[in-house]
């Protein structure tokens, strides 16, 4: 396979092993045109083969999920999808979804570094989503405050991340230098004040 970018690269690896193993009906037509319609998608758009089985159309979705990034951060796509297939560890399939990717929409914060996210945060604290408290945790409440739960009082002990998350009231960052982004209670320094 010639290198194109070591992202897209690991994830065509991927893609073409569970082809070879345990390919679909439709699959079993896979051939080297699919592979370079793949490689052509990715890096000057075009279509893809014609059977758009589902590694085909989860192919298709992280492409276009990772030139979202790029347009969104200013990053290229060669960073974005390296990052992430440097963080992957597990089956690209159940790796890259919404949960994990999500779409950078408006209110979406992007920093250079670290450093830039963790002076916008300040010392102030976050907001639970769960309990309304202030956590000195970005990702577990440790407000103190009580909750009930199942007709059951116990302290707030909310995560960020999990089945329910922030509840649509937590923030999604994204920091280029880490090539990462991820989901945090709401920054009380970054709350409306009213």
């Amino acid at each position: 396979m010639e290198q194109i970018n070591k992202g897209l690269d690991s994830l065509l690896k991927s893609i073409l092993h569970d082809l070879k193993e345990h390919s679909c009906r439709e699959c079993k037509f896979f051939s080297d045109d699919c592979l370079n319609k793949m490689k052509n998608y990715a890096t000057n758009g075009g279509t893809l083969c014609e059977h758009n089985c589902e590694y085909c159309g989860k192919f298709k979705w992280v492409v276009d999920r990772a030139k979202h990034y790029a347009e969104k951060t200013g990053l290229t796509f060669d960073e974005i999808l390296k990052g992430w297939e440097e963080k992957r560890n597990y089956w690209y399939m159940n790796y890259y979804q919404d949960c994990n990717q999500p779409e950078l929409k408006e209110g979406t914060r992007v920093f250079d570094t670290i450093q830039d996210l963790l002076t916008s945060i300040g010392k102030e604290g976050f907001r639970c989503p769960c309990c309304g408290g202030i956590s000195k945790n970005a990702y577990e409440c440790d407000s103190g405050l009580e909750v009930t739960r199942n007709s059951n009082k116990a302290v707030c002990n909310w995560k960020s991340y999990g089945l329910f998350g922030c509840l649509g009231k937590g923030a999604y960052v994204y920091v280029k230098e880490k090539l990462a982004g991820e989901n945090l209670f709401m920054p009380i320094a970054w709350e409306e004040k009213k």
